[in-house]
């Protein structure tokens, strides 16, 4: 079975260097064309350069939906995810697609996960800046101690969307720490009924340059799971034997039941190190964190 490999670009992908144009233009658009050689992806039918930052692939029983959120207008706005980058909304801005209400990127996800909503069992969405977050890009725009520049809060604009089409977990990053918050709400199902709908946001910036912890001050009543407070790390004769923030990724498997019904279970996995003294590496082993999520559709 071939494996797609699902990617979408964060604000260092439009970032083109220390020493050359950085966020400017066209120095983004350069550094963007870069990394879309990387991958293939399905079209999204913009015809408007915008090939590739955003599209929908459906893989089995499962819609997974890549968005691209790296800038939103206008430039510097409550809205805006960077206030370095100018984007499609913006004067002498690049390509960068806007995503807020009323962007060309925002209607064409209204009609991907209303097709989602209809077809498939799960939907899953990935993208970069993580909406609900303790971390230093959990501020609003301009605000915090270092008035973020590269904030997560103006995605929030998608919450009302991905709630109406049943949207089961959003797969983000940006903020580099292992965080879970549930949103309820409701969603409308394709016959115009309603029935309650949990969205669970992942942050799983967990494979850069080492994990974060929760900013002062800083609070996300959405919360559900932390790895900095609630897998503490725990210590035996100087060695490490439980808990801590440590590299891993989000696995999900998703299977059918018995009764004609589709189980989702979603495991946060870490790479946790084994040593025999506090001088002597052993080996390294697979671990879960104590926030296994299982989803279940029933017929």
């Amino acid at each position: 079975m071939r494996v797609p490999v699902i990617a979408a670009p964060g604000n260092h992908d439009y970032y083109e260097s220390p020493k050359a144009g950085k966020y400017n233009q066209p120095g983004s658009e350069r550094a963007i064309r870069r990394y879309l050689t990387y991958f293939e992806y399905p079209s999204n039918g913009s015809g408007s350069g915008q090939e590739g930052r955003y599209y929908s692939l459906d893989y089995g029983p499962v819609t997974i939906v890549a968005l691209d959120v790296a800038n939103d207008s206008p430039h510097q706005s409550e809205r805006d995810t960077n206030f370095f980058l100018l984007g499609e909304g913006d004067p002498n801005g690049g390509r960068a697609p806007a995503f807020g209400p009323g962007s060309r990127q925002y209607e064409w996800l209204r009609n991907a996960l209303e097709r989602a909503q209809s077809r498939s069992e799960f939907t899953f969405v990935i993208f970069h800046h993580v909406p609900y977050s303790v971390g230093p890009h959990g501020w609003p725009p301009g605000e915090g101690d270092g008035a973020d520049t590269q904030s997560g809060v103006p995605v929030r604009s998608l919450t009302p969307l991905f709630l109406r089409y049943g949207v089961d977990a959003i797969i983000a990053g940006h903020d580099e720490l292992w965080e879970r918050s549930e949103i309820d709400g409701v969603e409308i199902l394709p016959g115009g009924e309603e029935r309650a709908h949990t969205l669970h946001v992942y942050d799983v910036g967990i494979a850069g340059d080492g994990l974060r912890g929760p900013e002062g001050g800083l609070t996300n009543p959405q919360q559900k799971f932390l790895v900095h407070t609630d897998a503490p790390e725990q210590w035996r004769n100087g060695v490490l034997v439980e808990g801590g923030k440590h590299y891993g990724h989000l696995e999900v498997d998703v299977y059918p039941l018995e009764d004609g019904g589709w189980q989702a279970e979603l495991r946060p996995v870490h790479v946790f190190p084994l040593f025999e003294s506090p001088s002597r590496y052993v080996r390294s082993e697979r671990r879960l964190y104590d926030d296994v999520q299982i989803l279940t559709r029933r017929q």
